[in-house]
């Protein structure tokens, strides 16, 4: 009697244990009261700092939707695509999962859940929003917005007698501030570094000094910029080393974004950079910095607009769609949690949470900065640059534009040259002639 007493009891246990297992593969879990709470899957990278404040912003979410728990899977980015990817292959991915269009691109979109019937686009960028659709779908909310910027050395400026560019202002603009630079400082100080072999610029140059139609450089399969826009852009830095407004091959060589950067060290008035590292930059120098927009188009005063640094997804195997994009709607819009979420993704996505997140006493000057930039430049007209294609990414950082603009600066080979052999080894790249 004892035994089967036991046996029973054993058997109660297993049946727990079963259904239990069964409610958490649906996304679901017994509260103990006889209602289920939804269980999320988000995945995503990042410092820190970034995790912290995320899940600070869970944390806020779940008091505001007792009935939804999110669970974090958070890591470094070094290995984060090829687990996603895997767990897409093995019909185990997250729920939600931070991304970039080119993730979501190699993903493909039947990975993706469409969100155009479920997302809250009020305050959204359209621009940024169609620049990581897939197939004309939403497939990705963007959680934060990144653009370039001209940084400089305001005191130096100042000891110069010389005026920063204010905008809008040209390409021509700002070589002539630069040489202006080289002159009043009696060589000491160069304009600036030579950005020649800076894919990221020249994508802004192609749209803002040489009026590149869209899609511009690239489209979704394939680039689309000419030997004659890649030659133009190499031209014009070829013409500043000629007047010594920007600092020579060697010596721009070894600027980085750290201590080393020619900035930091007073060796040029001018950097390209990342808004977001403004206070990077800050922090490695006792003069005071300041940064302004890139150069506008001389004839429509077009601009490039601010880009998205991550998307959040959904995946098309959630067994909880409706509460995924809850979660989702939250993380763009609420402003509980822009004040604890903050820049560790890049500016904010709406202006609503941009203003809550200024109203905080403890934002850096830094941040202050950036997300004044950003917000000046969304209320230009202006075109958002498209992920590069698949393939190989044979532009972007160490790749054929730095090796082809460092052949051209040193003297290997001219600009005619330099132009065709890029074009000729990004046609083999993908396919072409």
């Amino acid at each position: 009697m004892k035994w089967k007493t036991w046996s029973i009891a054993v058997l109660s246990v297993a049946l727990l244990m079963l259904s239990a297992c069964s409610n958490s593969g649906n996304g679901t879990a017994d509260t103990g009261n006889g209602k289920e709470t939804v269980e999320l899957r988000f995945a995503w990278w990042g410092s820190e700092d970034r995790h912290t404040a995320t899940l600070e912003a869970i944390k806020i979410f779940e008091e505001k939707n007792p009935g939804i728990k999110i669970l974090p899977e958070y890591s470094g980015f070094d290995g984060y695509e090829s687990k996603l990817q895997a767990q897409v292959a093995g019909n185990s991915a997250p729920d939600l999962f931070q991304s970039t269009g080119d993730i979501n691109n190699r993903l493909g979109i039947d990975a993706l859940l469409p969100l155009d019937d479920t997302l809250d686009k009020t305050g959204m960028n359209t621009a940024v929003m169609e620049s990581v659709a897939m197939d004309g779908k939403t497939v990705g909310a963007y959680i934060g917005l990144a653009t370039d910027a001209y940084l400089y050395d305001k005191t130096l400026l100042d000891s110069l007698g010389i005026e920063p560019p204010t905008p809008p202002y040209t390409w021509d603009d700002l070589a002539a501030k630069f040489k202006e630079v080289y002159d009043k400082s009696g060589g000491k100080v160069y304009g600036a570094v030579d950005s020649s072999v800076a894919f990221d610029v020249f994508k802004t140059f192609g749209v803002t000094a040489l009026d590149a139609p869209e899609p511009f450089p690239n489209d979704a399969i394939a680039y689309t910029f000419t030997e004659d826009q890649i030659k133009s852009y190499y031209q014009y830095w070829a013409d500043l080393r000629t007047l010594n407004a920007v600092a020579p091959p060697d010596l721009s060589a070894t600027s980085d974004d750290s201590a080393n950067s020619l900035i930091v060290k007073g060796k040029v008035a001018f950097v390209p950079i990342a808004s977001s590292s403004f206070s990077r930059f800050q922090s490695q120098t006792k003069n005071t910095l300041d940064m302004v927009m890139m150069p506008q188009s001389a004839t429509t005063q077009r601009t490039v607009l601010p880009g998205t640094s991550q998307l959040i997804s959904i995946s098309t195997t959630t067994k909880h769609p409706e509460e995924a994009a809850k979660f989702l709607n939250f993380f763009v819009h609420d402003t509980d949690a822009a004040k604890v979420l903050k820049t560790t993704r890049g500016v904010l996505p709406t202006e609503e949470q941009q203003e809550a997140l200024l109203s905080t006493s403890d934002l850096s000057e830094g941040d202050k900065k950036n997300i004044a930039l950003i917000q000046s430049i969304n209320k230009l007209e202006g075109v958002t640059i498209a992920f590069p294609p698949n393939g190989p990414q044979v532009l972007n950082w160490k790749g054929l534009i730095e090796k082809v603009g460092q052949e051209i600066a040193f003297g290997k080979v001219s600009v005619d040259e330099g132009a065709k052999k890029l074009m000729n080894e990004v046609n083999t790249a993908f396919g072409g002639k």
